[in-house]
């Protein structure tokens, strides 16, 4: 099976920015508090998983066959590619003024619905579990300062 340009080009993409991860890890590794603990672990995993599946995707490209594609789908998908990041940025911008726990709940409801395709019932569902469990994790456990909006 040929290997597409765009998967040789994403493959080196991705190996190059795995290596500038493996770098920085490579810089973190002084302050190191112990080989499996410190700031570079989470880079070199980054780094390592970057420059494996970089080199796998323009080595091997997608195995996925070219003659079952569906006019359909492509529309959907590529109606998601730019709904997806709107939604991220009123995110964004909705954080500040309506606190975490709206701007969360409302953005997850509507990620959900679009991502997973659910029912607007279980979307609602999964956000609200989804918003309590990154509370719970965030605010009562690490004790991270969340923002809690300006008209509250």
């Amino acid at each position: 099976m040929k290997v597409s340009a765009a998967d040789r080009i994403a493959g080196i993409v991705a190996v190059l920015i795995g290596l500038l991860s493996l770098s920085e890890a490579w810089k973190l590794y002084a302050y190191r508090i112990a080989l499996f603990n410190g700031d570079h672990v989470f880079p070199f995993i980054v780094g390592l998983g970057l420059v494996l599946f970089g080199m796998m995707l323009s080595i091997r490209g997608d195995r996925i066959s070219q003659g079952t594609t569906n006019d359909r789908s492509e529309v959907k998908v590529s109606h998601l590619i730019y709904v997806i990041p709107v939604v991220l940025l009123l995110y964004v911008a909705l954080i500040d003024w309506s606190g975490y726990l709206i701007a969360t709940f409302i953005a997850s409801i509507i990620l959900f619905h679009l991502i997973g395709k659910f029912r607007w019932y279980w979307s609602i569902g999964g956000s609200l579990i989804l918003t309590a469990a990154l509370y719970f994790i965030f605010v009562e456990w690490l004790n991270t300062p969340l923002p809690s909006g300006s008209w509250l």
